[in-house]
Order: C-alpha cells, then sequence, then structure tokens
C-alpha cells in the first residue's frame, strides 16, 4: 500500500499547529526576494523545533514539547474562492505523478496469487491533502486556525525602523478591532506581538542596526525583539559563484509546484507489471493540442473566454478579470457554493479577483526572483549556513521566550476565567434556565433545517472550546481531552451541532496523540459521530472531510484499515468528482493493507475512481488507476471486466497522446477468448488500427524517416508449430492421359513416412552393397512430427514452400494485404572477407531490390479471414544464391474490413480465398478503410526432452530447424510422367503404361533406380520391348511349337530394379521412355504401391549426393475370373495292352465369370479363354480336345470346365531356373507365354516377398551369432518329390467390358493357378497365411532331446503308386469248373527318389468297392465272390523312380461283377520295415465274370 511521507502522529501535529501571522515591511520584503522569498517562504523550512522545549499546563504541571512545529502565515494573504481553491486543488494533483526509475518495477508484493505493482507513495493526495487544509478558512465554532501572534519585520535599511514596526501594529491592530471578520482571524484580543530587524551583512551597517535593536528592546520588551542577521553572501560572489547542484534545498519541498513557461515537463513513468511497459505519467508533448485537451471539466461544460495577451502563472492574465479555468466560476458568491457556508464574506467579483492576483503573486514569489536584471535562479543563494543557524535560532527564540510562555498565560487566564464563571453558571443561570427555559448568552438562529446554537464572543462554551484548542496546538493532549469532553456535553445539551461536532473530532484526536501509553482507547464512534453531525446536522461538507482525512490516519496507524476504508467510501459525493476519486483511490489502498488483504475490493475501487478521475478530467491518474486495477482482473476469467478496462486505459492512454501504451491496450481487446459482439469486436479492431497507424506515423515523424524493422501485430493468431517447409516444387497436375508423379505436398500422411524410409535404406544398399554407420534419410518435407535436428537442405533456383495456419480469433473477417515471408540470408562468399546479412524486412527500397535478386519471394495480393476461421496459406520462397536462409517470420498490411462484402470463390486455383500472387490486377471483395503494415514472427518449438534427469525434472526442449535452410548449389530434377495410368482394372487385367523419365534441372543425372512397396504387379521394360502395336502380348501364328524353356530365376525379382539410361548419364532437358505394364491385383479392392525414384548428380556434389522422388498409385481392381484346378493321377483302362503311365495327372480347370451384368452400371459381358498356358520345369500339359482353337467364351456368371493332361518332361540336363512352358491356345494365333510381360507376371506370382516391416536392413548381431536354422524340407526332398507337382497354369484371357454410357472396350490379362500336389483343390485368389502361434517357453531342469523329425504322413501314403492290369469281361463254364482262375499283374512305380520297400498283403484284404459305391445292390463280398490264390503276402524293393510288374491269381467261385482291388500295399522309406506305411488306394479295378454254362444254385 501507499505510505505517506509523515505519520499519522506527525500528520495530525502539522496539521493543527500554531498558528502566527507576519506583516513585514517594503524593504524588509526586498532583503528576502534577493533569496528569491519571501520573509514567510525564508524561514518556513526552520519552523519546526529541532529541541525539546517545556510548557506548563494551567494546573502548573510541566509537559514538554516534542518537536513543536509553528504555521507561518503572510498577514496580507487573503482566503482562496470556492473555485480557485478548487483550482488550486486540481492543479496540485495534476502537478503530482509517481516518480520511479526508468524500467524499474516499483513497489511489486505478492498477495497470494497476485504481483502486484503498486505505487510506493501518493503525493497527489498529499498534495490536494495539504492544498485543501490549507484552503480551508478558519470558523467561528472552533480556534484551531486563529492566529496566536503577529511577527512585525522590518529591514535595517529602512530610514525610520522603530517607527515602521509602530506603523505595522497599528495596522494590525486596526484590522483586528475594525475588521474583526476579515482575514486572518486572531485567538484573543491580546495577541502576542512580537518585532524583528532583519539586518543584510553585506548591505546595511552593523552598528547602526545593534542601536536600533537595543532602542526596539527598550520600547517592546527584550523578550519580544530579536535582530536577524541574513545575506552574509554578496550578491557579486553570488553571481560569480558557479551552480552547485549538489547543495541542500530546503525550501523545495514548502513551495507551490509551478512548472516553468515554455519548459516541457519531464516524462513521469510508472510500472504496469501485468505488460512489463512503462506508462508515462505526462503527456508526450508539452504543447497544447486541440485534440488533447488539458483542461478540467467537471459536469456540463461552460463556455469559457480565453486570455489573450501574455499569460500569468497557471494561465492567469495578469490584468485579465477572466479566469481561464472552467471551475474558477468568477460571477458565484462563495456562500453558494454547498460546503463552503462558514467561509467569511468576501466581495465576489472584485475581491475574488484581487484574492486570485495577490495568490498568484505570492507564488511568483516562490519562483524565480526576476526583478532585477542578472539575478540568478534558485533558493537562498545568499544565505550562509551561519544565516540558516540565525534563522533556526530566531524560529527558537520566537516559540521558547515569546509564544510558549505566552500560551502558558493564555491558558491560566482562561481557566481561571472558566472556573469563575462556571461556579455562577451553577448557581444563578442554573435557577434562571428552570425558571424561564431560556439562555441568555446565546439565541438560536435556524438555517438549512438544521437547528444552529450562535454563541456570543464571550460566552463560557466558547471560552472552554479556546481553552482546549490552545492546550491541544501546545500537545496538552490530557488537559485538552478534559476540556473538550466538558465542552461537548454542554454543546450537545444546547444543539449546538457544528460545536459540538467539532468538540467530538478533537477530543478523539485528543485521545489518539496520547499515544499507546494514553489510559483511553481511541474512541473512534466519537469521530464516526463528528463526521455524521457534519454533514447530516450541519450541511458542511469541508469539515466533515478534514475530520475523515485526519481520522482515517488514525485508523490506519491503528491497523483499522476497514473501517478507514468505509470513512473514505463514506466522503464519496456528486460534488466533487476529484475529491470522490481520491478518498476511493486510498479505501482501495485500505482493502489491500488489510491482514488478509482483499484484492478484489481493491481492484474495484480503484475502477471507480478511476472513473471519477477521468470525469474530473484527471486523465493520467485515471490511466493509473485502470492501469493498477487491471493487475487483478488480467486473465481470470472476468474478460467483459478486462475489455472494458483496456479499452479505457487505451482511450485515456490516447488522449495523453501516449499512443505506443494505447497500442498495447487495445491490442488486449483483439484477443481469443473475447465475449464481445461481432460490431463491439469490429469497433475494437478498428480503434487499433487508427491507433496503432497514429504511432508508426509518429515514430517516423520524430525519427525522420521509417523503421528498418517492423511493428509486430496481433492478429490473425499464428499456429507457429503446425508450419510446414516443403522442399522442391509442387507436384505437376495431371493433364489429359498423362500422370506426373505425385511427389511430396502437404495433405501427405505422417504415417506413411516409415515406408519410405525403408524403400530410401534398400535404394542405399543396392548402391553402397550395404547402409551407411551412420544414415541420415533425405527428408523433402518438414512438420512438427518430423525430426527436425538438422538444417534442410535446399538447392539454387528450386522453390521453398512454407505453409502455415492464420487463426482468426474474432468474429469478424480480417483482410490482410501483401502477404510476404520475412527472411534473413548470409550468403556463402569464396573470399575471407565477411558477408553481409541479408534481410528483406528493411524498408529501404535499394536494400529490398537487392534482396528480391537473391530471394524471390511469392506475394499474396489478398487473403480474407472469415471470423473464427482457420485458414491454412501456402507460400513459396526461390534462393538464387548458396548460402544459410532463415525464414523468421510473416509481414502483410492489416485492414478491418466492410461489413457487407461479397464471399471471394474459393477453389484449386484460389486456395486462400482472395486474389492470388501474381502481378495481374485482382479484383478485391473486401473494401479495408485503415490498414497498418506489421509481421508476425514465425517461432517454432522442439520437442520435449525427456532422456536425462534434468530433462525430466525441467520443460526443456530440443532444437527445430526446420525454418533454418541451408542452400546448396544446383542439383538435376528428375520428372517421371505416366502415358495411359489406369485407375480401375480387372482382377488380374494386364494394362500397358509408358513412362518418361525426364531431367528438367540443369544438371546431368545419373545411377536412376526404382523401389517399389510391392514388385508383384509391376513389370519395367526395356527400350526394345516398346511396342508399336497396343497389344500386350505377343503373338505367334506357329503353334507346332507347343513348348519352349527360358530362364525364370525367382531371386531376380527384387524391390529394387535399375533403370538402365542410354550412355549412361541423362543430360539436361533430355527423357528416355520405357515400357511399364501393370497388373490388377487378384483381390478386388483399392490397392496401394509405392514408387520411389533414386538419382544422382553426374557432378561432384556435397552431401546429401542422392535425390529421391516418390510416386504413390491407387489401383482399384474389380473382380472378373476365378480359376480352380485339380489334379489327379491317371490311371489306363485295366484291358489296355499299353505300357503303363502311371507317372500322369489329370487337371481339371473350373474357370467362373465372376461380373454380373447389370443396367447403367459397369460390368463384364463376357470372358473370353484365349490361351492356357503351362509353366514348370518337370511337367507340361496336353489338350485332351481336338477342336480346342475354336475358342472358348464364359458369359456373366458362367462357369466352364477344362481337362488337361499333365505329361512328365524328357529329363535332360537343364540350366538352374531353366522353366519349360507349354500352351494350349484356344485361337488361331499362339500367344508367346515365354516372353515379356506374360513370363515376368508368371515369375512375380511365385515370389513370395517379406514385407517392409519384416525385411530388416542390417543384420542384428544375435541374429549373425545364433546357430543357422534348419530346413525341414530339405531332409526328406527325395520323398518329398513323390507328391510335389509345381505346375503353374496360365490362363490368358481377353473381357469384353461394358462401362456405364454402353460403351465397350477390350482388356486383356492373365491368372495364374499353382498346382503343388495331386488331389487338393487349387485356386487363383491367393490365401493369406496366418503365421502360427509360438509355443510359450518352458524352463526345464534338463534339456529335452529333440523329436525325430519325419516326412509328411501325405508323403508317406503316396510313395509308391500301383494299378492291376487284366481283362474286363470274362466267361466260364461253372458247370464243368467250379472256380475260375485268373492271372493278374500288378504294376508298381515309385514316386520318389529314394529306394523303398514294398509289401503286398492279401491275406487281409478287405473289401473297399463300397467306398465308391452310391447306392444301389451291394456287391459280393470276398466271401461269397473271390480270393486270391497263392502267396498271401509278398515283399519287393524298388529303385527311385522304378516301375516293377508282380504277377498276381485270383479266384471267382460264381459269376457276378467283381472290385479286385482290395489290396493292401504298405511302403517303408527306411530299413526298418516295422514301420510301414499304407499307401493310398487307387481306382476300382473291376471284373464281369460271365457263366458261360447251364443254371445251377450258386
Amino acid at each position: 500500500m501507499a505510505q505517506h511521507k509523515q505519520s499519522a502522529h506527525d500528520f495530525i501535529q502539522c496539521t493543527f499547529s500554531p498558528q502566527v501571522a507576519v506583516l513585514t515591511s517594503s524593504d524588509a520584503e526586498v532583503l528576502c526576494q534577493k533569496n528569491n522569498l519571501s520573509f514567510v517562504q525564508l524561514v518556513q523550512p526552520f519552523c519546526r523545533l529541532k529541541t525539546e522545549a517545556h510548557i506548563k499546563d494551567p494546573n502548573n504541571v510541566q509537559h514538554n514539547l516534542q518537536h513543536l512545529r509553528i504555521n507561518m502565515v503572510d498577514m496580507n494573504s487573503h482566503v482562496s474562492t470556492p473555485a480557485v481553491a478548487k483550482k488550486m486543488m486540481h492543479d496540485a494533483v495534476s502537478n503530482e505523478q509517481p516518480q520511479m526509475t526508468e524500467g524499474s518495477r516499483g513497489n511489486v508484493i505478492t498477495v497470494g496469487d497476485y504481483d502486484l505493482q503498486l505505487s510506493s507513495t501518493t503525493p497527489w493526495f498529499e498534495a490536494y491533502r495539504e492544498c485543501f487544509l490549507q484552503t480551508l478558512p478558519p470558523s467561528e465554532h472552533e480556534f484551531l486556525k486563529h492566529c496566536l501572534a503577529c511577527i512585525f519585520v522590518v529591514s535595517s535599511n529602512h530610514p525610520e525602523p522603530l517607527r515602521m514596526l509602530q506603523t505595522l501594529s497599528s495596522s494590525q491592530q486596526q484590522q483586528q478591532s475594525q475588521f474583526p471578520n476579515k482575514l486572518p482571524q486572531w485567538f484573543s484580543p491580546n495577541i502576542l506581538k512580537y518585532y524583528v530587524i532583519v539586518h543584510d551583512m553585506v548591505e546595511a551597517e552593523a552598528q547602526k542596526t545593534e542601536d536600533v535593536y537595543q532602542t526596539m528592546k527598550s520600547s517592546f520588551g527584550h523578550q519580544s525583539c530579536h535582530l536577524l542577521q541574513i545575506n552574509s553572501r554578496s550578491m557579486t560572489a553570488v553571481e560569480t559563484m558557479a551552480t552547485d547542484t549538489s547543495l541542500p534545498d530546503p525550501w523545495g519541498q514548502f513551495l507551490h509546484k509551478t512548472p516553468e513557461t515554455g519548459k516541457k515537463p519531464n516524462k513521469a513513468k510508472y510500472f504496469i507489471a501485468w505488460e512489463g511497459v512503462d506508462y508515462d505519467g505526462s503527456a508526450s508533448s508539452g504543447a497544447e493540442d486541440v485534440a488533447f485537451p488539458s483542461r478540467v471539466e467537471e459536469g456540463e461544460p461552460e463556455p469559457v473566454t480565453h486570455v489573450e495577451g501574455n499569460a500569468g502563472v497557471n494561465g492567469v492574465g495578469n490584468n485579465s478579470a477572466v479566469i481561464d479555468h472552467p471551475l474558477a466560476l468568477s460571477n458565484e458568491s462563495p456562500l453558494n457554493s454547498p460546503g463552503f457556508e462558514d467561509y467569511p464574506q468576501i466581495p465576489s467579483t472584485k475581491s475574488s479577483m484581487t484574492s486570485i492576483s495577490s495568490m498568484h503573486s505570492n507564488m511568483s514569489k516562490s519562483g524565480s526572483f526576476h526583478l532585477e536584471k542578472g539575478r540568478v535562479s534558485g533558493h537562498g543563494m545568499c544565505l550562509t549556513a551561519s544565516d540558516q543557524d540565525r534563522l533556526r535560532i530566531f524560529i527558537h527564540e520566537f516559540a521558547v521566550r515569546a509564544l510558549i510562555p505566552w500560551a502558558e498565560r493564555q491558558m491560566r487566564t482562561l481557566n481561571e476565567l472558566l472556573m469563575s464563571r462556571t461556579g455562577i453558571r451553577k448557581s444563578i443561570m442554573g435557577t434562571a434556565k428552570k425558571l424561564f427555559g431560556g439562555n441568555p448568552s446565546k439565541t438560536s438562529q435556524v438555517t438549512n433545517t438544521a437547528t444552529t446554537v450562535v454563541y456570543s464572543k464571550d460566552a463560557p462554551e466558547l471560552q472552554m472550546r479556546r481553552l482546549a484548542d490552545l492546550a491541544f496546538l501546545f500537545q496538552l493532549y490530557e488537559f485538552s481531552y478534559n476540556t473538550y469532553h466538558t465542552a461537548k456535553r454542554d454543546f450537545n445539551n444546547d444543539h449546538a451541532w457544528l460545536h459540538f461536532a467539532g468538540a467530538l473530532e478533537m477530543a478523539s484526536l485528543a485521545i489518539f496523540m496520547q499515544g499507546p501509553q494514553g489510559q483511553r482507547a481511541y474512541p473512534d464512534h466519537y469521530m464516526e459521530s463528528a463526521i455524521t453531525t457534519y454533514i447530516q446536522s450541519c450541511k458542511n461538507v469541508p469539515y466533515s472531510v478534514r475530520a475523515t482525512l485526519v481520522s482515517t490516519e488514525a485508523l490506519k496507524s491503528r491497523g483499522k484499515y476497514k473501517d478507514a476504508a468505509m470513512q473514505f467510501i463514506k466522503m464519496m459525493s456528486e460534488e466533487s468528482d476529484l475529491r470522490s476519486a481520491l478518498l476511493l483511490e486510498q479505501a482501495a489502498h485500505c482493502f489491500i493493507n488489510m491482514r488478509a488483504p482483499m484484492v478484489r475490493k481493491y481492484a474495484f475501487h480503484m475502477i471507480l475512481a478511476g472513473h471519477r478521475f477521468t470525469k474530473a478530467g484527471q486523465r493520467k491518474h485515471a490511466l493509473r488507476a485502470y492501469s493498477q486495477a487491471l493487475q487483478i482482473y488480467k486473465g481470470k476469467g472476468w474478460s467483459l471486466s478486462e475489455d472494458h478496462i483496456n479499452f479505457t486505459v487505451g482511450r485515456q492512454s490516447h488522449n495523453l497522446k501516449q499512443l505506443e501504451n494505447a497500442t498495447v491496450a487495445f491490442k488486449h481487446l483483439l484477443t481469443e477468448h473475447s465475449k464481445q459482439s461481432a460490431m463491439q469486436q469490429n469497433s475494437f479492431l478498428r480503434e487499433y488500427l487508427f491507433v496503432y497507424r497514429q504511432l508508426l506515423m509518429q515514430e517516423a515523424e520524430e525519427t525522420g524517416l521509417q523503421s528498418n524493422t517492423l511493428p509486430e501485430l496481433p492478429l490473425p493468431a499464428l499456429d507457429s508449430n503446425a508450419t510446414k517447409v516443403l522442399l522442391g516444387a509442387r507436384p505437376t497436375p495431371s493433364q489429359g492421359d498423362k500422370m506426373y508423379a505425385s511427389g511430396v505436398w502437404f495433405e501427405d500422411s505422417d504415417t506413411a513416412a516409415g515406408k519410405w524410409e525403408r524403400l530410401e535404406e534398400l535404394l542405399v544398399m543396392s548402391v553402397n552393397g550395404s547402409l551407411p554407420v551412420v544414415h541420415r534419410p533425405v527428408k523433402t518435407l518438414y512438420t512438427d512430427k518430423t525430426d527436425n535436428k538438422f538444417n534442410p537442405v535446399a538447392y539454387v533456383r528450386e522453390p521453398i514452400t512454407v505453409e502455415f495456419y492464420l487463426v482468426n480469433p474474432l468474429k469478424v473477417a480480417l483482410t490482410l494485404t501483401d502477404v510476404m515471408l520475412l527472411w534473413s540470408f548470409l550468403p556463402t562468399i569464396g573470399s575471407h572477407d565477411k558477408p553481409q546479412l541479408i534481410t528483406n524486412e528493411t524498408m529501404v527500397t535499394a536494400k529490398n531490390n537487392l534482396a528480391d535478386e537473391i530471394i524471390h519471394g511469392q506475394v499474396v495480393r489478398e487473403i480474407v479471414l472469415q471470423g473464427n476461421d482457420r485458414l491454412p496459406v501456402q507460400m513459396t520462397l526461390t534462393p538464387h544464391q548458396m548460402g544459410d536462409l532463415r525464414i523468421y517470420g510473416l509481414t502483410y498490411n492489416l485492414g478491418s474490413s466492410s461489413t457487407t462484402f461479397m464471399a471471394p470463390t474459393q477453389g484449386p486455383d484460389n486456395p486462400l480465398g482472395g486474389s492470388g500472387g501474381t502481378g495481374g490486377p485482382s479484383k478485391a471483395s473486401y473494401v479495408s478503410t485503415v490498414f497498418v503494415r506489421g509481421k508476425q514472427k514465425i517461432e517454432v518449438q522442439g520437442p520435449r526432452l525427456n532422456g536425462k534427469k534434468d530433462e525430466m525434472v525441467n520443460k526443456i526442449y530440443g532444437p527445430d530447424r526446420r525454418l533454418d535452410l541451408t542452400i546448396q548449389q544446383e542439383m538435376p530434377i528428375l520428372q517421371v510422367s505416366f502415358l495411359n495410368f489406369p485407375k480401375t482394372l480387372l482382377c488380374g487385367e494386364v494394362h500397358p503404361v509408358t513412362v518418361t523419365f525426364t531431367n528438367v534441372g540443369s544438371t546431368p543425372l545419373h545411377r536412376l533406380k526404382l523401389a517399389t512397396s510391392n514388385p508383384k504387379y509391376l513389370v519395367l521394360g526395356l527400350n526394345t520391348d516398346i511396342r508399336t502395336s497396343t497389344s500386350v502380348y505377343t503373338s505367334s501364328s506357329d503353334c507346332n511349337e507347343t513348348s519352349s524353356c527360358v530362364n525364370c530365376d525367382p531371386c531376380a525379382v527384387k524391390r529394387v530394379i535399375d533403370i538402365d539410361i542410354p550412355e549412361g548419364v541423362l543430360h539436361p532437358n533430355s527423357s528416355i521412355s520405357l515400357p511399364l505394364w501393370v497388373r490388377g491385383n487378384d483381390i478386388g479392392g483399392v490397392h496401394e504401391v509405392d514408387l520411389l525414384f533414386y538419382y544422382e548428380s553426374a557432378k561432384q556434389t556435397n552431401k546429401p549426393k542422392y535425390r529421391l522422388l516418390r510416386h504413390n498409385i491407387l489401383v482399384n481392381t474389380v473382380e472378373s475370373l476365378s480359376v480352380r484346378a485339380v489334379a489327379q493321377r491317371a490311371c489306363k483302362h485295366s484291358s489296355e495292352k499299353e505300357s503303363p503311365s502311371v507317372g500322369e495327372f489329370l487337371i481339371s480347370c473350373e474357370l467362373e465369370n465372376l461380373s454380373q451384368q447389370q443396367t447403367s452400371r459397369s460390368h463384364v459381358r463376357e470372358v473370353f479363354v484365349r490361351q492356357v498356358s503351362c509353366a514348370s520345369k518337370q511337367w507340361a500339359i496336353q489338350s485332351l480336345s481336338k477342336y480346342h482353337n475354336n475358342g472358348v467364351c464364359i458369359g456373366s456368371r458362367e462357369l466352364l470346365q477344362v481337362c488337361l493332361k499333365a505329361c512328365h518332361l524328357p529329363s535332360q540336363p537343364s540350366a538352374e531356373g531353366n522353366v519349360t512352358f507349354s500352351d494350349i491356345p484356344f485361337q488361331e494365333n499362339k500367344l508367346c507365354s515365354s516372353v515379356t510381360p506374360c513370363r515376368d507376371f508368371y515369375v512375380r506370382s511365385g515370389v513370395k516377398l517379406q514385407t517392409l516391416e519384416e525385411q530388416t536392413t542390417m543384420v542384428s548381431p544375435s541374429a549373425q551369432l545364433a546357430p543357422p536354422t534348419r530346413d525341414e524340407g530339405q531332409d526328406f526332398a527325395p520323398l518329398n518329390c513323390a507328391i510335389d507337382m509345381d505346375i503353374t497354369l496360365i490362363i490368358l484371357w481377353q473381357a469384353t467390358v461394358v462401362d456405364s454410357a454402353g460403351t465397350e472396350s477390350v482388356c486383356v490379362g492373365q491368372h495364374h493357378v499353382v498346382v503343388e500336389k495331386p488331389d487338393n483343390i487349387f485356386t487363383s485368389y491367393p490365401f493369406q497365411h496366418v503365421p502360427r502361434e509360438r509355443a510359450p517357453v518352458r524352463f526345464v531342469r534338463e534339456e529335452a532331446a529333440d523329436e525325430e523329425t519325419k516326412p509328411a504322413f501325405e508323403v508317406l501314403t503316396q510313395l509308391v503308386s500301383y494299378s492291376l492290369q487284366h481283362p474286363t469281361n470274362i466267361s466260364h463254364d461253372f458247370t464243368k469248373a467250379r472256380v475260375c482262375c485268373l492271372g493278374v499283374k500288378l504294376t508298381f512305380q515309385n514316386n520318389s527318389e529314394a529306394t523303398v520297400i514294398v509289401l503286398i498283403d492279401t491275406s487281409k484284404a478287405q473289401q473297399r468297392l463300397s467306398e465308391y459305391q452310391e447306392g444301389g445292390p451291394a456287391l459280393d463280398t470276398v466271401g461269397s465272390g473271390f480270393s486270391w490264390v497263392g502267396q498271401t503276402q509278398r515283399q519287393v524293393s524298388l529303385a527311385p523312380k522304378q516301375v516293377l510288374e508282380v504277377p498276381l491269381t485270383v479266384s471267382f467261385s460264381r459269376p457276378g461283377v467283381f472290385n479286385i482291388n482290395n489290396l493292401a500295399v504298405f511302403v517303408a522309406h527306411t530299413p526298418d520295415t516295422s514301420q510301414m506305411t499304407l499307401q493310398k488306394q487307387t481306382k476300382p479295378s473291376v471284373i464281369t465274370v460271365a457263366n458261360t454254362g447251364g443254371s445251377r444254385d450258386v
């Protein structure tokens, strides 16, 4: 809280101090004016006794006087009228401002969550209080401001000093006796008269002065005379003496503070903690401005007549009869002003003017003494230290030898008089009062509806008050309290409310002044009653204000701040806005200084005080009050209150020409969380722009030129951390059937960055053989999600695109024009000279032209931000020189938009909603009335670090250098285009595309590579593969050649493809074209394929030495054809005589057109099967039909069955990876399936690539140390070959597609079905292999033995295939022979490449024909039909691929149909025959036995 210069005790003592009148002669005044001081001003700093004095009360008890202060007043001075008093108080407040060190924080205290910056002092309140108490006229109900004595001063240079003293004394006596109502008023008729002769030590004669002084003592008494010697330093010495600023000036604090004419007042600044800004306490310009009036207006404005000619002090004309101040009402009598009823009668017009002129003449005496030319400025320049000591001695002798003894005599006389009159009154006057009910010593007068008693001058009540006041003035507080207490009872009984209130006021102060050692507690209820009586009963506002001022000091010294605040608030009124403002401010300080500070009450009352300051015309104090209240309301959710305060602060600052502070205040009105209406926000925005524009113009006028740096603007908000930086040109859009590589743009997902990095690693490994130890992926797009520890690398003449987000927090639209990026550039030069930093923020045109030549920046003509809108904006910079580029901000013109407008169209060509960056004329949709040029900084924040302990405890962020770019020399730029790239394909459809590689840079490139995420559906050809015809497959009319053998190494299928460039280098503006075939995925849906192109510059460059180009493909595949195939072992008829062909298979293919014909929708009308090809190392296919060249057509939702025969190829040595293609065409011309692209897609269909996530680029050390894994399939390869077929069927088809418009188109494709083993169904639809879950790890004491691995059971049951060869029909005469015997050949073939042992068992044979019977009567069983004859078990050994025939004999006992294939064949692949496996039974072998004899009962 603000502290006062005086304590409460000192303040009350100085307020109620003995008053002494001074009457000086003109010659004495001339001597004093050598020091630029009047006599009263000369002695004023020495009017407080430094030593302790003693005084006796009427009871002859001695008391100590501590620091007695005497108030000297000029007898010729006049009391101020109410108008003049108001002007003086207003000026006193205006001239006082908080003085603080520049940039300091003043008195900062912490209250709860608030750090408040408060004024350490309130000198404006003390100045008001001092001026108020000085201008408060004396009243007849008290004697505190009555003069006790009169000092007559004469100069020793006067020719007749004694006579002059007598004249002065007679003048005083005449004024006291003849004009009792004229000021000053006197304490008693016999006042103390003191005579002083002033002797000039340089000019006057000492002996003559001494003689005069002795005569004075003999005439007036030695106790009433004094010789004062001054001016020991001559004027010549003063003029030649250098001005010493270190000399103390004790008179400065007592002189009226008046700014010198023509001198610019110093700026008083105070620090506002909430903003960190120094607010000027004074106007920024000393000259008066019509737009910034300094006159005070209270209530309704009145016409003011301006003074012409030279103005006097404070603007009052020397010879003018009109007061140039609206509060100084010249035609108003002081009695007509409220609260000044008790002021003495003074002639209104002329006397008022005389009073003001006299007052200002006295004020002029306090200024520099310019009566004579050559006089120096300053106070007391002719006084030495000895002269000042003489002044102190003069005051001490006057007080101790004259004034105090006179006061003792007066108190004894008054006390004796009161004692005697009190006794008579009690006896006589008491009886008269009872009989007549009247009081002869007083009369009653009714004024202002309140009863007021007027006492005669010799009334005992007034004598008692006179005694009490005299005792109080000389610090006899106990005696004065008793006297006041006695007097207040009499005043209360007489209903003399004014006297009663005065007695209550002084009684409470008398107890307070006794201090803590007093026996009584401070009666604050006395003061409350006194203030209430002053206001309500007496209607005397000035004395109620005086009582409040002294009472609140007493309460605050006792810690009763709440009571003090209530008393301050109680004195609020509409009569004086200035007084109400000051008292409200003091009440606010009381609230903040309580034991539990009431912060919100402090802020609220400071706002009320600021409002009353504004009404009183005190704009500087109003600004200060609102600014201090803002500390509490700021950031606490009181948005409307905060807006009101900021708006008022801005307006007051603008009126005071403090444009910088006004701009800051209006800036806070434009926040994101504002709850104001759109119209109000628009008003705030216009105010801000208007003030800001004035500020910039003012700064330009002061400096003479425009600043090199732009100011920062608060709107729109800039989401700095969402800023993205893209290196390289924007992707070229598609042009008809030509599509360009997609590249990288801002919409790309950050989640896909991992797959691109893995593709890049594969490319780097393919070039270097391994991945470098320190590998840093090449980035093109930098966001807040990427690692931005390193500076991005851009290249000369390649654009840099920056995307940032503009956020409009307001509800009104904002218009930004001429938007540019701000950058600084440090060029790289070869010399040793230090490069000069270049920036485009400077306002100098020459430097801007140079900046444009180095860095060419895009200029967006207009951007319109709707209310509460968030708009992304992309802008480009193109460097033309190597160096370091830093993008640090955005510059634009901010303007307010008109309320009626047409919204601009937004589209791909105009993404900003305004005119583009071209220089052509733009049609603006908004009309900006006021705009200002400024900037906003782009400050990105790196990721928060959390690795170390300090980083975990504190908030430490890592570097983010996405806006700090390094510009290197030019690099080649690869442009890739795709001609006729499809967006939709049928499943399995093959579509030809032409890929063109163009070097659009200025340097050659080489080492062109391609990495793809899924190489199975792409085939890139060579220059020789480009065909003139549109056909995909190569056709040949030679259909006799049914097979061809080519090399198909699956290892050649890799994710990285080397692209062959003629001559090895692609020069600038050169291009090459290559064929590309795209095949639709076998699974319908949307599929994504990523292509990453790698190339290097042919010239030696720094890192990074390579560049990348991305392309992302999205292809939608539609279901077309479904293929299912199953292979079964072929067996010939048992009666055929040819050699057995046990190794042949029959393959059944089922083809289904999955498309359904629909009206008005695209569909596949029919599928034409052009050819079926087989790709295998051991097998070839043959057609079972002789008319297969006629063509096969499959309609919508139709199925087609195709049967083929697979035969073993003749065994011949072939190179590793050679595959034989056998074709069965279903048309006239055969398609060459062994050439590109059919062969390539076949190879890719059989390759099982790991995913990018599974494919590691570096082998971990743990994997290198682990033992090699064993492939179980390799251990039983000789056995597994028994069922391994490895036949891939390639179905080449042609489909007729009808689109929604009814247009037909033809497309071709191929499907692949891999037949791996017999008796299983295989489809063209790929199955995703779900990885098996690993068994949980178990910890055992002993190491478990490895389980013996065995071949698959499916392999063991098909190691050997067998068949029975016999006639199908036989005839026998069972009448002749009851048993028919038949020889049968059992043919075995070892399907494996290992030696096996075969066991034939006919003894435990079971009838198995029922397994194939689907109904009807059951066939004959063994017991009733036939049986094997001969050896029942036979064991043979078969070499690899060996064919063996074993003869058997079967007997039939009756005619019928019999299935004799009921043998049990067991095979063992090891010498251990105990573990033999029953072989899978083949097809039935049926014999029909007919009876040729007669019938008989079988």
